[in-house]
């Protein structure tokens, strides 16, 4: 399940982890709510001790009683959604527990009952061993582990007693159409926390979720941030404008800094606002309004709006973002733990139909190519981006652990080539493409892919006399200019050389309804459209394994299975496991070449962002390994107010 209030804010305003990142460091972590913790040389067991005197906003103690409910509850919920199952977070814990117990992972449907919870707890995941200690048993070796507790929303951890006490209240309605087995719950903490998982599953497709489970009082509510221990509490959220507003949590501990020889933190101003404004000249006004008054705002300005608010011959010529307005301070360039990147899309189906699409384009490596020499991202990233983010050479960026493991030597197969382009197109229409194969690897039967396109022969003219007519669709976000150039550079070069042999094929590009690229059902082919991957945790295995290894999140949706790479992918995991960092940066270093040869996305950049402020703002901190993107990046994780 999704914690809505907390998950929008995108930091760690209102919740916090066991372990979070020292400062500006993206790799560099610090016990956080843990006072210190030790590793076993098998990389298995993690034993933790708490720092005590720390409460929830809502006054209950920390304690680790918390810790076994927050994260055990991350497994019983199995990623789980009130229409769906596996589709959150909880994969990235289990990844190294028993994944035939996760609906994202095992490739079949989870009975969720008392027996599954009687598995989920008897993998002994978070094993209390005193009030404020405990230990974490995992079934596969990890190095990486302590980056997964500090993502924030699965690693939370949150009050058990306000938690359980407003989700009982929800799902004890007659209206919902549950029955739960414990409507009271009995017993000590630890015996109410366990008849409360089995609650939670007794509303797994059931009553209102038929095919997934309970929203939760922290999904529903903003009231559910006094479950947090964060330096700030939600004091209301308006649906109509999307506005949030906070206020100082009472109860705050002070954060880590207090026991490091360092200052306690003290968030400086009482209330905040968060304002969804959708129009940027409004955002501007407002900034500079805030400016005159002396008042503290900080505000999102896209990439191509940067010199609304930045010199523009000081960027140009000094590499150096100098605010044109009185008052206002720009940071940045920032770097984003992430790629942007176009995918070539493989066993492309009907959106409405489930079925195959006849015409495989990308399924051709010379047409992949092909496309790929059509663009020069260089100057579409200086044009249309303002070189606000850094060209991507393959999918690892700069600041991702291990150190050493970005290699800025492993450069793409194609460059700015029409000839090449050209040549490819051309190979590729007399010559098609007749075997291909599906997404679980398997040859697919003759009949049901046709790459047919254009003409086998050119007449004296040098061009096609009666073509087979194809078509490829890009979709971008609306509104996105800087997808837009590119999406219209690469069609602009395709259709210039079909139309020069009338190949019959054409390229065209859809703009898509802000936040409908996923959620629409498309009546035609979706070929390509473009992916960002930011990291869930700022370590090379989670992007390579995303990314780029068979049957994960990125390459299943995009049709890709190399044999080879998911064979690189599991010796990724074994040098992990052995602490091999050596053998990471090795392994890595071959994930990205492969991917590279065979094209299989043209790499766009790796995002950077800025944060725009009055100056009167103290105190900024920013992280790039808390997962944000240009334009969303202001927050209170990476903008510690005091």
């Amino acid at each position: 399940m999704y914690d809505f209030y907390g998950a929008i804010l995108d930091d760690a305003a209102t919740y916090e982890n066991l372990l979070w990142y020292n400062g500006s460091s993206s790799t560099q972590l610090i016990p956080w709510l843990a006072q210190n913790y030790t590793v076993s040389s098998d990389l298995k067991t993690y034993n933790f001790t708490l720092r005590s005197g720390i409460t929830f906003a809502d006054g209950e103690p920390l304690n680790s009683s918390a810790v076994y409910f927050s994260l055990n509850r991350v497994l019983v919920m199995d990623a789980s959604t009130p229409s769906g199952h596996g589709t959150q977070f909880a994969p990235d814990f289990q990844n190294l527990l028993n994944s035939s117990l996760a609906s994202a992972l095992c490739g079949c449907q989870i009975k969720y009952n008392q027996n599954f919870v009687t598995q989920v707890l008897g993998e002994n995941f978070v094993q209390m061993t005193g009030p404020m200690s405990f230990s974490m048993h995992l079934q596969t070796a990890s190095n990486f582990f302590p980056y997964i507790l500090s993502n924030y929303n699965f690693g939370w951890i949150i009050a058990p007693e306000y938690v359980m006490q407003h989700d009982l209240a929800l799902w004890n309605k007659s209206s919902t159409g549950y029955t739960l087995p414990y409507p009271t719950l009995n017993g000590n903490l630890t015996n109410q926390i366990n008849e409360y998982y089995l609650d939670e599953v007794a509303t797994c497709n059931s009553g209102l979720t038929p095919n997934g489970c309970a929203t939760t009082y922290l999904d529903g509510s903003y009231q559910g941030s006094l479950a947090g221990t964060g330096p700030y509490v939600i004091t209301s959220y308006s649906q109509s404008s999307n506005n949030l507003a906070f206020q100082i949590n009472a109860h705050y501990w002070g954060g880590p800094y207090q026991f490091m020889g360092g200052k306690k933190i003290s968030p400086v101003f009482t209330a905040v606002k968060m304002n969804y404004v959708p129009n940027i000249n409004t955002r501007e006004i407002d900034l500079k309004n805030a400016a005159k008054s002396g008042q503290a705002m900080a505000i999102d300005v896209p990439n191509n709006n940067i010199y609304d608010v930045a010199d523009r011959n000081s960027w140009l010529n000094n590499n150096t973002l100098i605010s044109t307005i009185s008052g206002v301070t720009i940071y940045g360039p920032l770097p984003v733990v992430g790629t942007n990147f176009v995918p070539f899309a493989q066993n492309v189906t009907n959106a409405l139909t489930g079925s195959y699409y006849t015409f495989q384009p990308f399924a051709d490596y010379r047409i992949r190519l092909a496309f790929a020499d059509s663009i020069n991202m260089t100057a579409i990233n200086q044009v249309y981006n303002n070189n606000l983010g850094q060209n991507a050479l393959n999918v690892i960026p700069p600041p991702v652990a291990p150190n050493g493991i970005y290699n800025s030597s492993i450069a793409p197969k194609y460059s700015l080539n029409l000839t090449a382009t050209q040549d490819l197109l051309l190979q590729a229409m007399m010559h098609p493409l007749t075997q291909f194969n599906f997404v679980n690897g398997t040859t697919a039967p003759t009949g049901i892919f046709n790459d047919t396109f254009g003409c086998s022969t050119l007449s004296s003219s040098g061009q096609c006399s009666s073509p087979v007519q194809r078509s490829v669709k890009l979709t971008y976000d609306a509104g996105d200019t800087f997808y837009e150039a590119i999406f219209t550079n690469i069609a602009d070069a395709i259709n210039n050389i079909s139309s020069a042999y009338n190949m019959g094929l054409t390229v065209e590009i859809q703009p898509v309804p802000v936040g409908q690229m996923l959620t629409q059902g498309l009546s035609d082919q979706l070929y390509s459209s473009y992916q960002t991957w930011v990291v869930d945790y700022p370590w090379a295995s989670n992007i390579l394994g995303a990314v780029l290894a068979p049957g994960h999140f990125t390459a299943a949706s995009d049709g890709w299975n190399l044999t080879q790479m998911g064979q690189l992918y599991r010796q990724d995991l074994v040098a992990d496991a052995q602490n091999n960092v050596s053998g990471l940066i090795k392994v890595s270093n071959a994930m990205n070449a492969l991917a590279n040869q065979a094209v299989e996305y043209i790499w766009v950049n790796h995002p950077e962002t800025v944060a725009i402020m009055t100056s009167n703002i103290k105190g900024f901190t920013y992280n790039p390994a808390l997962g944000c993107l240009p334009s969303t990046c202001i927050g209170f994780a990476n903008l510690y107010i005091g």
